[in-house]
């Protein structure tokens, strides 16, 4: 738009002003999208005389302010970034154009955004700078996309199973790092057939079962005999997947294997791996004069899908959070690390527990629900946010086993109300509820692994556990963990994680 901007200004010598802003502002009206604003800037004023009104949803500041403070965009770009921006912006005193990714920070919720500023030099009859104008587009979202695809390069290349991906037609279009040092062979195999690394061990039969399989059931997994370079043959562990178009038909086959006496060693390693991430994302204790919070993480044998955080909001609110991911396995872990990456920027942005909750569920819906083939993916999770000033808690339990909060008097209240599992439906209905304390209150979060006792029915494993909880209530929340943990230990089997998390409230 910029761009047809100048150029019609070029071709019209005798256009007004007011022409030019007509012109923008239909230009706008018709173009306009919310990642996008519009702006023009009369340098000899020292003004805005055009700001579009997407601004307010890009940066959280309306057209108004623009024209009352030409210096605010300034107080709108990141602290980290002002300098750059002011340096890159140089040219544009020499008449040349200005394009910059950056940040900028929100004025009403805070956070972070990504900006292209596309800046333009506009000259008098004179050759003498007159004005500026350009486009700021909102970028977070395709700078978001190209991390998660620098991130999938970065897993494709060092990744330790081999990946090779044919056409429709068999033909190699892709390898890894990995399938070279496994197979020997590198660029050379691009574009030919997979009869090379055939062993000949087996007849053209057997490869049709498995052509067969893969076409009529999407997927085939098992042993199979290879040839490497040198001629030596190997076992590898394989799955073939069928990758299909929108109208379902067979695009490009995906290949992963990995020799088989290696697979067992190299996964028992990355889950250790996985297991020591998972623990370091947990929240650290935090301790203040109004509260204490102390966390527990026992994992299971299998990685797993528990997590818990807990953030300051301000100086009076703090937000806890507890989750657990159906099942175990690397889907579980790593639903688990998506949440964990946006928990923070939710929970400062929504506070409450119903809002936050519909978030989080919008958020599954969209990322596992959308092609229909990760449905199956949901989590319990129960949420409290903590005002100290007023002594209050405010919390919802979405299909979680439910905590306690424990009065100094002897009371013991239950955290049970709330809604359905996260992910599980399209649109959550959210019952909070809300519960006063006194100074020395205890609140107790936990996962179903700690009531999972198959001889007797949950509601019993509830009351058992909080009567075990008396025992250790009386102590500061970092004794009263280290006591818990020594009681699972001693007295569980550890069929899943267990997560505990205790808040002192003073």
């Amino acid at each position: 738009m910029i761009h047809k901007l100048l150029q019609k200004t070029k071709k019209d010598k005798n256009i007004s002003l007011k022409d030019l802003l007509q012109l923008l502002d239909e230009w706008n009206t018709l173009y306009n999208k919310a990642d996008q604003a519009y702006w023009l800037v009369n340098l000899a004023e020292r003004r805005f005389i055009f700001v579009s009104p997407s601004c307010e949803k890009i940066c959280g500041v309306p057209p108004e302010a623009f024209y009352r403070d030409v210096e605010i965009w300034k107080k709108v770009i990141h602290p980290e970034d002002r300098e750059k921006v002011q340096k890159r912006r140089s040219v544009l005193w020499k008449g040349n154009s200005f394009e910059y990714e950056y940040r900028i920070i929100h004025q009403r919720d805070g956070t972070v955004r990504w900006v292209l500023d596309q800046t333009f030099p506009a000259f008098d009859e004179n050759g003498k700078l007159a004005m500026l104008s350009g486009v700021v587009t909102d970028i977070t979202e395709i700078k978001k996309m190209r991390e998660k695809l620098l991130l999938a390069e970065k897993v494709y290349e060092h990744v330790q199973q081999a990946i090779l991906i044919t056409d429709e037609n068999g033909l190699i279009q892709f390898i890894n790092p990995a399938f070279t040092e496994i197979t020997g062979y590198g660029s050379e195999a691009i574009g030919l057939s997979l009869d090379f690394l055939h062993s000949g061990y087996y007849n053209e039969n057997f490869y049709q079962t498995i052509r067969k399989t893969v076409i009529e059931k999407g997927q085939w997994r098992g042993r199979l005999r290879g040839r490497r370079k040198n001629g030596e043959v190997y076992v590898q562990q394989t799955t073939i997947t069928a990758i299909h178009d929108k109208e379902g038909r067979p695009i490009f086959y995906l290949f992963i294997f990995s020799e088989n006496g290696k697979t067992i060693t190299s996964l028992k390693d990355d889950l250790k791996l996985a297991q020591e991430v998972q623990k370091r994302v947990l929240s650290k204790p935090l301790k203040t004069e109004s509260i204490d919070i102390y966390g527990m993480y026992v994992p299971s044998e299998e990685l797993g899908g528990d997590m818990y955080a807990w953030y300051q909001i301000d100086n009076d609110r703090y937000g806890i959070f507890l989750m657990d991911v159906m099942g175990h396995g690397v889907a579980a872990s790593l639903i688990c690390m998506s949440v964990r990456s946006l928990l923070n920027g939710v929970i400062r942005k929504c506070i409450y527990p119903k809002e936050v909750f519909h978030e989080l569920n919008k958020h599954m819906r969209l990322l596992y629900h959308e092609d229909g083939r990760m449905n199956t993916y949901y989590f319990t999770a129960v949420y409290v946010m903590v005002n100290t000033k007023k002594r209050f808690i405010e919390y919802a339990s979405a299909g979680h086993p439910p905590g306690f909060l424990f009065h100094k008097n002897g009371l013991v209240e239950e955290l049970d109300r709330g809604c359905a599992p996260i992910g599980l439906l399209s649109y959550l209905h959210v019952e909070t509820g809300k519960l006063n304390y006194a100074p020395g209150a205890t609140l107790v979060l936990y996962s179903d692994g700690v009531i999972e006792e198959p001889n007797s029915s949950v509601r019993t494993n509830i009351e058992i556990f909080r009567e075990k909880l008396k025992s250790f209530i009386h102590l500061e929340s970092r004794s009263m963990i280290a006591h818990m943990n020594k009681m699972f230990k001693e007295e569980y089997q550890f069929i899943d994680d267990i997560s505990l998390v205790v808040a002192k409230l003073h």
